[in-house]
């Protein structure tokens, strides 16, 4: 009696007695996978094919979604000019994300691909997903650019590129790395103001304050100058403020990176910065 495999359950049935509205298919392989040399129930092995894109450039046409640029291909949105999948760099900053979309954060109908060589494409993203192997994913590197009729220049497919996530996790990683040394090592700037006619005690207590900002390797721009409906100030206290001023920096290692600007009496300027202890 003939048996059967329907592929609705893959469950055998008995033609005579069973029916089923399902297509029977056979429960042996079909004959071309089955080696002339060898039994009829040997398989030969399947071989890995190789990631290929070729065939999956076909234009995107975009659906119901208003008429199609000739040039491009792609759809056209009628409030926007183009189709409002496609992500722009508008669209990344009203995300709220401090990056480029990611794998199916990816809306964009077609991309270019970058795969360990230069751009392919476009290709159809759900493709390109489709292909992407354990441990792989697609990274969004710059955004969809919409065609300028003024300029007249066409659309620019978002490129986005096939990383492995280990790699780009430990890359992005240096990075900020690198850019927190660059942070810690760039010294920081503190503006400062004096008068001319301040006291012993206030004088004392802005000295330490710059002291401070100079012993932690710090840069500080420290302006001197007159009190608006101040009393007047004679030279020689002008210059004893400038001279006690001069001592601080001193006492703490440090320096002046530019030339004074400015007159003793009027508004001077400061660039100072300190060593770090």
């Amino acid at each position: 009696m003939a048996t059967s495999r329907c592929i609705c359950d893959s469950a055998r049935f008995v033609a005579s007695r069973i029916s089923c509205r399902a297509p029977r298919q056979s429960l042996l392989p079909p004959a071309s996978a089955i080696s002339s040399s060898s039994s009829p129930l040997q398989f030969r092995p399947v071989q890995r094919q190789l990631r290929f894109y070729a065939g999956a450039s076909k234009p995107y046409r975009g659906g119901n979604r208003g008429p199609t640029s000739a040039s491009s291909g792609i759809a056209d949105d009628k409030d926007r000019g183009y189709d409002r999948r496609f992500t722009t760099q508008k669209d990344i900053e009203r995300s709220g994300r401090d990056r480029p979309p990611w794998d199916h954060e990816i809306t964009d109908p077609q991309i270019m691909v970058i795969d360990n060589g230069s751009a392919e494409g476009p290709l159809a993203t759900r493709y390109v997903l489709t292909k992407l192997e354990e441990g792989e994913s697609l990274r969004m590197m710059t955004p969809y650019v919409p065609a300028n009729a003024e300029n007249n220049t066409p659309a620019k497919y978002a490129v986005c590129k096939i990383v492995n996530k280990r790699d780009e996790y430990e890359r992005l990683k240096q990075l900020k790395e690198k850019k927190k040394v660059a942070v810690a090592g760039k010294a920081k700037t503190k503006e400062m103001e004096l008068t001319w006619a301040i006291g012993g005690h206030d004088l004392s207590t802005k000295l330490r304050q710059m002291g401070g900002f100079l012993g932690k390797g710090m840069k500080v721009e420290l302006m001197i100058g007159k009190k608006k409906g101040g009393r007047a100030v004679e030279a020689e206290e002008a210059k004893d403020v400038l001279k006690k001023v001069r001592e601080e920096i001193e006492s703490q290692g440090a320096r002046e990176t530019k030339k004074m600007e400015g007159q003793v009496g009027g508004t001077v300027r400061l660039y100072l910065e300190g060593v770090k202890r």
